[in-house]
């Protein structure tokens, strides 16, 4: 359990809190410094074992990928949900629409995407976050690449 103790005259974080150690097991009091709030704003962050995964990933490396890079530019601070439509992306990518859907299709079935209502759509915060991701990995629970879990 990590809580916020006070905010410094840079807009720095000061966490205070209880962390187990890996190694050992043992209960251990850790003090975190975070940047600064507004650095977050348009900041997307990318974990490392997703980045591996998806490296891994025939299905993904070169070909889908540019689309997941696409949604993650136009993810919301502190939001996983986007809106996608293949008139958009046929442009902004310069793709057929027949890719688009291919793409589309192998994000959703390894558990990157999934829809939410028509042309609306999450990513797995367990992968990619716009901002502060702590609380919205339970909007979306479907990880299906190694590392995800």
């Amino acid at each position: 359990m990590v809580n916020k103790i006070e905010t410094g005259r840079r807009g720095r974080a000061f966490y205070k809190g209880q962390m187990i150690d890996g190694a050992t097991g043992e209960l251990r009091e850790i003090l975190m410094i975070g940047a600064p709030e507004e650095f977050d704003k348009g900041f997307v962050k990318v974990f490392h074992a997703f980045t591996e995964a998806l490296l891994q990933d025939e299905d993904i490396a070169g070909k889908a990928i540019r689309l997941l890079f696409w949604i993650m530019t136009k993810l919301e601070t502190g939001s996983i949900e986007f809106y996608m439509h293949y008139s958009v992306i046929k442009e902004e990518l310069g793709v057929s629409t027949d890719t688009y859907y291919r793409w589309k299709k192998t994000l959703e079935k390894k558990g990157l995407i999934k829809k939410v209502r028509p042309n609306i759509y999450q990513i797995n915060p367990a992968c990619v976050v716009k901002g502060k991701g702590h609380t919205l990995l339970d909007e979306f629970k479907n990880p299906s690449l190694p590392g995800l879990e």
